[in-house]
């Protein structure tokens, strides 16, 4: 007798089961779009604060190199350069009214940039060009492709509206309008282009800040000389000249009263044509002799020695004790205009310092000593005493302005000359560039 068959089960539940099976898959997969969809959001977060950052190292970039010394081509300090970025860029800088002219682009060109940084992910450096003038995003520089992000920025100063032959408005004198546009790609001609950037995939951001020329010397002292302590002068006397009439053409003024002999001769001093010059000297100025230590120099500077040494364009100079001329010489050459030396300064050497459209300025934290020949054209502030020889044959001049907080002791033939020109421009187109606190705009 044969067994009945078995009856088979477990079809229902094998149903069941392949659907639940494709539940989760469907759930999986939907899972797994997001997850997609999220790290594209992250990667295009992240490309976009790449390009904030890169807008923003150009802007803190362009102010270094505003504040720096002669660069080459590459934007790099070279012996052999004899331009800086500001010269290349800030055509002029009015000392009249501090007005400031930057290169432009022709009317309508908006694809011209003035400098222009890539990271070159190879060096882990960044390649940088600063060709004189403004130029097409073509000829800026661009680095091998490589597995990771390489930013670029580019800079340009005072813009022109995007095809408009309006010139940009007014801005308050001594200020400029600084434009960086930053790119989580290395091609700057993808980057000047939002539509191109956009269909490589970066990201791109635009930075605005306004900059502001902090003077050199905020209020200039009326008279070439000025001493806090006593003046004194040999037989030959000391050459003083002003012949400008906002600053009454004053000569001298000290914080102690000179000696009545050897007096300063009249035939070394010239004034206010058909004026007297002994009136123009003033003597034992009680408002100078009787200021706390270092009022004097933040009278004239508007701030303190030591914020006036760490200001971005001064630069420190160490000089050999027995001259300092030649030190002083190179350092003007690689552009250096607002220079200090930690201690005593002696200029024993026949040079030759700064020129009327760009004075050199010179701190001294310590003694000053002039021997011989030399012609500076600009400011010397020391904080000691300071002793003047010049010689007979050839001139010792200084164009511009002396000031010493110590003693002044002069003997030979030495002249120093008040020019309106170089005062202007120690005062309104001189210093360093800063960024003005509340400029910064982002889009």
């Amino acid at each position: 007798m044969s067994a009945p068959p078995i009856k088979q089960r477990g079809a229902a539940t094998l149903v069941v089961v392949m659907v639940l099976f494709l539940i989760m898959a469907m759930m999986a997969a939907y899972a797994n779009r997001n997850m997609v969809f999220e790290q594209r959001i992250a990667t295009n977060y992240y490309r976009a604060n790449v390009a904030v950052e890169a807008a923003e190292a150009g802007i803190e970039w362009t102010l270094g190199m505003l504040n720096g010394t002669n660069i080459d081509n590459s934007c790099q300090s070279a012996s052999t350069a004899t331009t800086s970025f500001r010269s290349r860029y800030l055509t002029t800088i009015d000392p009249r009214d501090r007005s400031i002219a930057v290169r432009q682009s022709p009317t309508g060109v908006v694809t011209l940039g003035h400098a222009a940084c890539v990271k070159n992910d190879t060096q882990g450096t960044w390649t940088c060009q600063c060709r004189d003038g403004m130029v097409t995003m073509t000829q800026f520089p661009a680095a091998p492709a490589a597995e990771r992000l390489q930013p670029a920025f580019y800079v340009t100063l005072d813009r022109r509206a995007a095809n408009s032959a309006t010139p940009p408005p007014a801005r308050k004198p001594g200020t400029v309008r600084l434009r960086s546009v930053g790119c989580s790609g290395s091609s700057i001609p993808t980057c000047s282009n939002p539509e191109s950037n956009a269909l490589a995939m970066h990201g791109r951001s635009t930075v605005e800040a306004d900059i502001a020329l902090v003077s050199a010397l905020k209020n200039a002292p009326a008279s070439p000389l000025t001493v806090k302590g006593m003046l004194t002068v040999d037989a030959e006397s000391l050459g003083l000249h002003n012949s400008d009439p906002r600053a009454n053409g004053m000569l001298l003024v000290t914080g102690e009263a000179r000696p009545s002999s050897p007096a300063l001769r009249t035939d070394r001093m010239s004034s206010l044509p058909g004026s007297d010059p002994t009136t123009a000297i003033l003597d034992n100025d009680l408002s100078l002799k009787n200021a706390p230590t270092g009022r004097m120099f933040s009278r004239y500077f508007g701030m303190t020695l030591q914020q006036y040494l760490d200001q971005p364009a001064m630069r420190k100079i160490t000089c050999p004790e027995a001259d300092c001329g030649s030190t002083l010489v190179t350092a003007y050459a690689r552009g250096v205009r607002m220079a200090w030396v930690d201690g005593p300064v002696t200029i024993a050497s026949n040079v030759t310092l700064g020129s009327a459209a760009m004075p050199m300025v010179i701190v001294a934290k310590g003694t000053l000593t002039l021997e011989g020949p030399m012609q500076l054209t600009g400011l010397i502030y020391a904080t000691g005493q300071g002793r003047w020889t010049g010689s007979s044959t050839q001139p010792s001049l200084i164009t511009g302005l002396l000031m010493l907080e110590g003693s002044l002791d002069v003997t030979g033939r030495a002249d120093i000359w008040y020019h309106p020109s170089v005062v202007n421009q120690l005062k309104n187109a001189t210093g360093s560039f800063v960024r003005m606190p509340g400029s910064w705009w982002n889009y």
